[in-house]
């Protein structure tokens, strides 16, 4: 019995690991699909979502570039925390569970958001459309096998104390 549990830890300690460093090149990958977005996307993006069509053009610009920075910082931040303790999580270093509240709220989020990459769509958006959703929802699992792995762990590492 002992040495299925060493197998069992070592393959949920390297799910861990695995979806940590997904959480850490899933936000730069975040952060890359808003900056394209805002470059490619057009210019009435602050128009039409914050109802700023009276600022002047430069005042609008700086807000635009502003909020961008502040949405990547903490993407950034998020995923950095969450994919550092993720791998620490995994190689046992740390065994703190508080990051995980972040990763099923991130997994929570992504899920709720793929219905807007389809609403108020063109025709020709599909591809990115479809795309898009399907990172988000690579993201969302790996979130979730992070939060499934994390407490197999705990109820193995429970189950080893006992036999010991």
């Amino acid at each position: 019995m002992d040495n299925d549990i060493k197998k069992l830890t070592k393959k949920y300690e390297s799910n861990m690991i695995i979806s940590g460093r997904g959480m850490l090149f899933l936000g730069l990958w975040s952060v890359f699909k808003i900056v394209v977005g805002f470059i490619f996307g057009g210019d009435d993006f602050l128009d039409t979502q914050l109802g700023m069509a009276e600022i002047e053009e430069t005042t609008t610009e700086l807000i635009m570039w502003l909020i961008i920075a502040m949405s990547c910082l903490l993407i950034i931040l998020f995923c950095l925390y969450t994919g550092i303790k993720a791998i620490r999580y995994g190689r046992g270093t740390k065994r703190k569970k508080g990051f995980l509240i972040i990763v099923v709220l991130i997994g929570i989020f992504n899920i709720v958001g793929i219905p807007g990459y389809f609403t108020e769509m063109r025709s020709t958006d599909w591809d990115s459309a479809i795309a898009s959703a399907l990172v988000d929802l690579t993201f969302a699992s790996m979130s979730f096998d992070m939060v499934y792995s994390a407490i197999r762990l705990g109820i193995l590492n429970k189950k080893r104390l006992k036999e010991a």
